[in-house]
């Protein structure tokens, strides 16, 4: 009940809206967000295309590389055998590849870095920036991680460990996939994994319709 002792109603869609708010304005970055806010939720209400940068983070300056596959797989062969690694190492390297300062910025706010990082959590968010989908950021480290040199594309191949830490966590950040959801992919893919040494194929998600990764 509000202060003028009216009930007020707070539709069931409510929290799915503002939670797509949020991502939206992350995505996008406004210089003002008040007045972002405002377009936003006005072309919501009439129905319009809302003013939502869907890829702002590959805008790439005329003296910078965008990120890729083949940079990211240098980026963990030189920086993953530690675990940990520090976020004046990640950036210096970052930079002596050319890529920009403005994602790399985005990254390390998304996954909340301090100043030692957990590189494979990293890794994963620049999955998730190549890929733009759960699914796809999880193909991509798949190719990029292979553990069989038998597992050749289109096919790839990681431990089931693995894939349930780099499925977990992307998941989390998203914050759109149930528990229930992330459970029941786990559970399938185990199985499938037990099958096969324990490993997990791109194949057991990509085109299957037993498994939904977001």
């Amino acid at each position: 009940m509000s202060h003028t002792g009216k009930t007020v109603v707070i539709p069931p869609e409510l929290p799915g809206i503002l939670k797509q708010f949020t991502k939206d304005a992350i995505r996008t970055q406004p210089e003002d967000l008040l007045e972002w806010a405002t377009l936003y939720f006005s072309a919501l209400v009439q129905g319009k295309t809302l003013p939502v940068n869907r890829t702002p983070d590959k805008v790439v300056t005329p003296n910078t590389m965008d990120l890729t596959p083949e940079v990211l797989t240098t980026m963990h062969e030189k920086l993953h055998k530690n675990g940990t690694v520090s976020k004046k190492e990640v950036s210096k390297l970052w930079r002596s590849l050319g890529l920009a300062d403005d994602l790399l910025r985005h990254i390390m706010t998304v996954g909340c870095f301090g100043d030692q990082l957990d590189w494979i959590k990293f890794f994963a968010l620049c999955c998730s920036y190549l890929g733009g989908t759960i699914k796809n950021a999880m193909t991509h480290a798949l190719y990029i991680l292979n553990s069989d040199s038998s597992c050749k594309p289109p096919d790839a191949c990681v431990p089931f460990e693995t894939f349930r830490f780099l499925y977990s966590y992307l998941a989390a950040v998203d914050k759109e996939v149930s528990q229930a959801q992330i459970d029941r992919t786990i559970t399938y893919l185990e199985a499938q994994a037990k099958a096969r040494d324990g490993m997990v194929k791109v194949s057991d998600f990509v085109n299957s319709r037993k498994v939904r990764l977001g």
